[in-house]
């Protein structure tokens, strides 16, 4: 192979770099979306946890 064939060869084509650019943004906005669904979870299993084992006894008026 020349070095022209290798060049060719080494450098992605640009088609090739946008979808893969597009690839991996959709891949963090999924991981996005399943991020802020567990936060949610989280977030009511806390509230949950809150109201039925409180750690503190409530005062009596």
């Amino acid at each position: 192979l020349s070095g022209k064939d290798l060049v060719r060869i080494k450098s992605p084509s640009p088609c090739a770099c946008s979808a893969e650019r597009d690839a991996v943004a959709e891949c963090a906005l999924e991981l996005r979306k399943i991020g802020d669904k567990a936060d949610l979870q989280q977030k009511v299993l806390n509230l949950i946890a809150k109201l039925f084992c409180p750690k503190k006894p409530r005062p009596r008026c």
